[in-house]
């Protein structure tokens, strides 16, 4: 009896041990297998000039995680997926990112009617939510620490052209405006800076994207010779329009967002330098002045100075989202999303290189990260703030920076 119970007991050793050989595999595959994470970009449509600036800015980012070791061991892997500039396409292209793809969050959005048209369903899903899109809305109600954004709202850019006319001593301005929900997020708080200020608001017009001409538009807006005209647009848009000004021999100078008419010199080659000449634009700062805008520019081999806003803002977006599943030691969004706030507004050390952040949080060090496109903090519906704006004017061609805006 004894030696049947000893060999018993040995088959069940050693079945045993045949069951955990044969499953160490898996075992060693599942703890090795890659966190996903989505971008949503706007490789085509109204956005398309940016779509990949940003894919290129979230493969940086997430060579420099990996080549630092990945997140708990395991490497991330970028799923990219086309929103088309278009809601529909979005929620589509975000339900295969979440049901099939598996990510644990999305980054990238860039457009604001997009990004609203998938955040309920990554509030459904649990799943993190980064953007970039301005409109105020974004990041309105209760968000349960999954939505973040990574750029100015509408409300502080609108303020921050009312600062940069007023103090150029403009008295009277105009507005010429593409109809999406960041633009027209922008207008009322610019309204109400410049009339406090003094200035007097002549006229607005409303324009549509893609259309055949803006003459029509132009002429109405320029015809009143306001000192200057602030243009809500994207570089495609504001393209046109100067053109048009510039051949009608309207002189009111132009105001136009710094990433349509900085746009890392894409608005100077689409109108020539004579057009360009002295368009003002502004943009939150600093991003050349920050080591993980020096890492991000490096790795996709552009030379210092460079300025590429939403490639630094979605380079932020991984880079914070790595530190914050290693920080909270798990990929539920529902988890890590909460650590965002605490790496930006931590009285610590700043650290803006991305594998000196891990390092750090591997030993237990404490420091707050500094981001690529601004040294911001986050409040606490999700939006950044501590942000500084550059106030540029284009001269022969070239960006100059001529103050900053808080």
């Amino acid at each position: 009896m004894f030696s049947s119970y000893l060999s018993r007991r040995s088959l069940f050793a050693s079945s045993v041990a045949l069951a955990a050989c044969l499953a160490s595999p898996a075992m060693v595959a599942a703890q090795q297998a890659p966190v996903r994470i989505g971008l949503l970009a706007p490789l085509t449509g109204t956005g398309g000039p940016y779509g990949k600036e940003e894919e290129q800015a979230a493969r940086a980012a997430v060579k420099v995680i990996n080549q630092a070791g990945g997140v708990l061991g395991r490497p991330l892997e970028l799923i990219v997926a086309d929103d088309e500039t278009q809601p529909t396409a979005g929620v589509a292209a975000v339900r295969k990112l979440i049901d099939i793809d598996k990510v644990v969050s999305v980054g990238g959005v860039w457009s604001s009617a997009v990004a609203l048209a998938v955040k309920p369903i990554a509030l459904e899903k649990g799943v993190l939510l980064s953007v970039v899109g301005s409109a105020d809305e974004i990041t309105d109600g209760e968000n349960r620490n999954l939505v973040w954004r990574f750029q100015t709202n509408g409300r502080s850019w609108g303020v921050a052209f009312a600062k940069a006319m007023s103090r150029d001593g403009v008295k009277t301005a105009s507005i010429l405006v593409l109809q999406t929900p960041f633009t027209q997020s922008t207008l009322q708080p610019f309204r109400k800076s410049f009339t406090d200020a003094g200035g007097k608001v002549l006229d607005e017009v409303s324009f549509n994207a893609g259309q055949p001409s803006y003459r029509v538009e132009v002429e109405r807006i320029f015809a009143k010779k306001p000192e200057a005209v602030f243009v809500a647009a994207y570089i495609n848009e504001l393209s046109a329009i100067a053109k048009e000004a510039f051949r009608s021999g309207y002189d009111s100078k132009i105001y136009a967002f710094g990433n349509a008419a900085g746009s890392n010199g894409q608005f100077v080659k689409n109108v020539g330098a004579e057009v360009a000449e002295d368009v003002h634009h502004t943009q939150q700062v600093p991003v050349a002045k920050s080591a993980a805008y020096s890492r991000y520019l490096k790795e996709i081999d552009k030379p210092e100075g460079t300025i590429m806003t939403f490639g630094a803002q979605v380079f932020d977006q991984i880079v914070l989202t790595a530190l914050a599943i290693e920080k909270a030691k798990s990929t539920d969004a529902t988890r890590f999303g909460s650590e965002f706030p605490a790496l930006v507004n931590a009285d610590a050390p700043s650290i803006g290189d991305p594998a000196e952040a891990l390092k750090a949080l591997r030993e237990g060090k404490p420091f707050r990260y500094s981001g690529a496109a601004s040294d911001f903090r986050f409040a606490p519906n999700g939006d950044q703030t501590n942000l500084t704006y550059g106030h540029f004017v284009i001269k022969a061609g070239e960006s100059k920076l001529v103050g900053e805006i808080r």
